[in-house]
């Protein structure tokens, strides 16, 4: 299944964490093993230590509140990785439940580079990823497993090359993403679109699915990028692979939250960040559904 099953459970850590999380979950120090961990296709005679960096933002909606949905367009960009190392770039939406790791649902979705899971390219690949009970025994990587049920007719699937990329210097490419739930079946319908033209519908996550929070709306949504690596010395590339701070960095943009009622609403609010390795990696404020983040790299050469 590759690194992306692993990520998943370390986006929930890190933004939705805290010291209790941290204990419900295995964290980026730990040895994984094939057959017992996430990481399926590692060599089941080496153990694989990762380190996770992350620079994004979390919406929470309190008590009385809950999300139906967002919509986020990401610019989309690809680097020359190793196959022990991983890039991404997603949105997720997820209800935490009662504190009981097996209450956690999830919804991920975004583009990544993870030469490990597609046979050794480092191209960009949309990719969801989707839980019932907090990764313990539910939980599925594209349509690696029976959950997500594409479209027919969709303008891509799940697991595929996204084409033309950006170039730091060049023109930006970018992926709009939406998912909000079906005021009528309750299911959570997947949308996609390439370059600014409208999302269409890719897919679906059947509410059935959800016996949790998701089954009726999500309490929180992270949005952000990522990188892991075994080897702390190593510069893998979020985002573009420049920090924020330069004139090339990678975006998202009209970050929008969907209510009850199907209606979106930009995100004009600045949000709490975490960012677990500062000077390499970096996100700025979300300013009228924008910002910016990545790193490690200060200007292209």
């Amino acid at each position: 299944m590759g690194y992306f099953s692993l990520a998943a459970v370390l986006m929930l850590l890190v933004f939705a964490g805290g010291s209790n999380a941290a204990r419900l979950y295995p964290t980026s120090q730990e040895k994984f093993n094939n057959g017992t961990s996430f990481l399926s296709q590692a060599d089941s005679t080496n153990s694989v230590t990762l380190k996770t960096y992350w620079a994004g933002h979390r919406m929470h909606a309190g008590e009385s509140g809950g999300f139906y949905g967002f919509s986020a367009t990401m610019d989309v960009y690809d680097f020359s990785l190793a196959s022990d190392q991983y890039s991404f770039a997603l949105a997720q939406i997820f209800n935490p439940g009662d504190g009981a790791v097996t209450s956690m649902n999830s919804i991920q979705i975004g583009w990544e580079i993870n030469p490990l899971t597609y046979g050794g390219d480092s191209h960009a690949h949309l990719a969801a990823y989707w839980t019932n009970d907090g990764y313990q025994n539910t939980h599925c990587l594209n349509t690696a497993c029976p959950g997500f049920q594409p479209e027919a007719g969709a303008a891509i699937f799940l697991g595929d090359v996204i084409e033309p990329v950006s170039q730091p210097n060049g023109v930006k490419q970018n992926i709009t993403i939406k998912v909000l739930k079906d005021r009528a079946s309750g299911d959570w319908l997947v949308h996609y679109g390439f370059n600014q033209h409208e999302p269409t519908l890719i897919g679906r996550y059947p509410k059935s699915l959800f016996t949790g929070g998701l089954a009726e709306r999500a309490s929180d949504i992270t949005i952000g990028g990522a990188v892991m690596t075994p080897r702390s010395t190593d510069l893998v590339p979020m985002g573009s692979g420049y920090l924020p701070s330069t004139t090339v960095a990678a975006a998202f943009s009209n970050f929008q939250i969907i209510d009850q009622n199907g209606q979106a609403s930009l995100v004009n609010q600045d949000l709490p960040v975490r960012v677990t390795r500062p000077g390499m990696y970096s996100v700025t404020p979300v300013i009228n559904g924008q910002f910016f983040y990545g790193g490690p790299f200060q200007s292209p050469t």
